[in-house]
């Protein structure tokens, strides 16, 4: 598994960096990369899928991950550069004068001088330093690489609950005008009955108070329909308020059952939750953050080059004698040189007892990882399966609200219920209709959220248990 997420890494670091170096050029020709992928269009109606494009394209978060992986290859090449020599250019040019003290008097002289030069330094032996960084950035850029993964994941999550919970909403909104428009018809029935005298003042009471009921449970209704859709603009990296248009699933959704086992799934999630493997990368990063403090403890050995061209130009005097030179002069100058700290007054046992307990804490924040993966899969494993049974249980209430409305309603023409029966029959009709929606709502947005603990970005195929 380290393996195959460390290739992984190194290969979206590389598609990343690529990408974000055309972003950059695109930018600063007035134009923009995204143009022709995910831009949101007003005039356009998005279902799930496109809405989950969208919001990958225009979410910060994932955009700041994005960034933070671009930073870590960053890093990668800086660790990697002290395996290459070092080479710097100086040059020195001015003017100076003054005198020497001698025995026969001041020796004066004035002079105009150009030293360029180059130096070169190559690390020959530094017994593990590059190497334990390279291994340190290399693992926080695969760290990088797999918080993203799950920033996508989780973006995906929040975009699929916004968009189940504003389904809903529509689906409770079209049940409450429904019943709005029965409550109305209802009243206009039974006050006309109550003015020929054959509907009664109770009656007209109860048709008055079933309208008002439903004309509150309209503007409940709309609420819940605009803040859902604010949520789904804002999971879509949009403002709060802007045009989006969401197409509703078209048919009705097949709710189908989970076909695993919860100790199935829950080893399926230790191997592909993304920030669970980040973890572990974390710790092969403190571990070589370690071996780096340790490697300070042992010497150096480098080689160090120099060339430098002194050109000069004076003129000097000694009792009465004057002169005027110029010339030039090659200095060389090769060496081998070993360093080797002794003593710094306990830094680096210091160091490596930080990096140690770095190390330590980074294996527990990843064994805390491993046990909220397991919490997380068997807490959404139990709330799919309680709201799949939800769905069953608001399926039969529908399915009995409707046989009870039409019966009453068939009672009421012959003469044989009350206003009053049909109106609550009707009542329980709209709030099955309500509490089906709802439940599947939930049941869906439990299935994402069971994708999710498994580090998964779509529910599992499922089908009805044997």
């Amino acid at each position: 598994m380290t393996s195959h997420h460390h290739k992984r890494a190194l290969r979206n670091a590389a598609t990343l960096i690529a990408t974000a170096f055309l972003l950059l050029f695109a930018d600063s020709h007035e134009t923009k990369a995204t143009d022709s992928v995910a831009v949101f269009v007003a005039e356009r109606s998005y279902d799930l899928p496109a809405l989950v494009e969208l919001s990958l394209a225009n979410n910060p978060y994932t955009r700041g991950d994005f960034y933070k992986i671009a930073a870590a290859a960053a890093t990668v090449g800086e660790a990697k550069s002290p395996y290459y020599p070092k080479v710097s250019v100086t040059a020195t040019g001015g003017y100076d004068s003054g005198y020497n003290p001698i025995q026969t008097g001041p020796e004066a002289y004035s002079r105009v001088s150009v030293n360029p030069g180059i130096q070169m330094e190559y690390l020959v032996l530094d017994f593990g330093r590059r190497a334990a960084d390279v291994r340190h950035a290399v693992s926080l850029l695969e760290a990088a690489d797999l918080e993203y993964n799950r920033r996508v994941q989780t973006t995906i999550y929040a975009l699929q609950e916004s968009y189940f919970s504003h389904t809903a909403a529509l689906t409770q909104q079209d049940s409450a005008l429904t019943n709005l428009e029965f409550a109305r018809t209802t009243h206009d029935m039974v006050e006309a009955q109550k003015k020929s005298g054959l509907a009664t003042e109770p009656e007209l009471l109860a048709a008055n108070k079933n309208l008002s009921q439903a004309q509150s449970e309209v503007v409940t209704a709309k609420r819940n329909v605009e803040v859902t859709l604010g949520n789904l603009r804002v999971a879509s990296g949009l403002p709060a308020n802007a045009p989006l248009k969401v197409s509703p699933p078209n048919g009705n959704i097949p709710l189908q059952y989970l076909s695993s086992r919860v100790d199935q799934l829950i080893d399926i999630a230790l191997i592909n939750r993304p920030d669970l493997a980040a973890r572990t990368a974390d710790i092969r990063a403190s571990h070589a953050a370690t071996d780096r403090a340790k490697a300070d403890f042992l010497p150096k050995l480098s080689l160090q080059g120099s060339y430098t061209s002194q050109n000069y130009n004076y003129n000097a005097n000694l009792a009465g004698v004057s002169g005027s030179f110029n010339g030039s002069y090659n200095a060389v100058g090769g060496f081998a040189v070993l360093s080797w700290d002794l003593f710094d007054g306990f830094e680096r046992v210091s160091k490596v007892k930080k990096r140690q307990a770095e190390e330590a804490e980074a294996r527990s924040d990843a064994e805390s990882t491993r046990l909220e993966t397991t919490r997380d899969v068997w807490i959404s494993y139990n709330d799919t399966l309680k709201a799949r049974k939800a769905v069953d249980f608001t399926e039969s209430q529908t399915i009995s609200a409707t046989e009870n409305f039409n019966a009453a309603q068939a009672a009421f023409q012959d003469g044989l219920a009350t206003i009053i029966d049909l109106i609550s029959a009707q009542n329980n009709l709209a709030t099955a209709h309500s509490e089906q929606a709802g439940a599947t709502a939930d049941y869906l947005t439990s299935l994402a959220a069971l994708s999710l603990a498994m580090g998964e970005n779509s529910p599992r195929s499922n089908k009805h248990p044997d």
